[in-house]
């Protein structure tokens, strides 16, 4: 007991900041985990932000997570003279190219290819086609004068059903 008590008297005279090193905010940053998600919507809004595709020129482009409902948000709003249903179909149907491409008589996505990296331990676990099912894209015809006439459309990346 006496030597326990000497053991933690000592640890507690003991000067350990003389000895520390003083934390950096880079330091502090460099020990801060990134998740596989926080990095993919990294590559996918730096992918997104240089698309010039036909259909979405003078579009702005952004992902996100939605945690609430387990999706990938994608908002996709176009400046027009003026809104109409159709318009927005369209810009739903552009950005939906911008993923999908043929095989055969479907249609494959690549978005996952943005969420991958090197490692293996998760090719296992994660059924990485599946990940397009998770893709709600969110298409605005955007009018310039009055906003309140802009139409607001929805789809899922894998479904051809547009909402309105």
């Amino acid at each position: 007991m006496k030597l326990f008590s000497l053991l933690v008297a000592s640890l507690l005279l003991t000067p350990f900041g003389v000895h520390a090193q003083k934390k950096t905010p880079a330091h502090i940053i460099a020990k801060e985990p990134v998740t596989m998600m926080d990095l993919g919507i990294l590559r996918l809004n730096a992918s997104l932000s240089g698309i010039k595709r036909r259909g979405l020129h003078g579009a702005t482009i952004r992902a996100k997570y939605n945690a609430g409902r387990g999706t990938i948000d994608i908002k996709v709003s176009k400046p027009v003279k003026k809104a109409s249903r159709s318009q927005c179909k369209n810009i739903i149907n552009s950005t939906k190219k911008i993923f999908l491409k043929p095989y055969g008589k479907k249609k494959v996505s690549n978005i996952h290819s943005y969420f991958q990296h090197e490692g293996t331990a998760y090719s296992q676990r994660i059924k990485w086609k599946e990940l397009a099912n998770y893709v709600v894209i969110t298409g605005i015809a955007l009018t310039k004068k009055n906003y309140q006439d802009s139409v607001y459309c929805q789809s899922h990346l894998m479904k051809k059903k547009v909402t309105y």
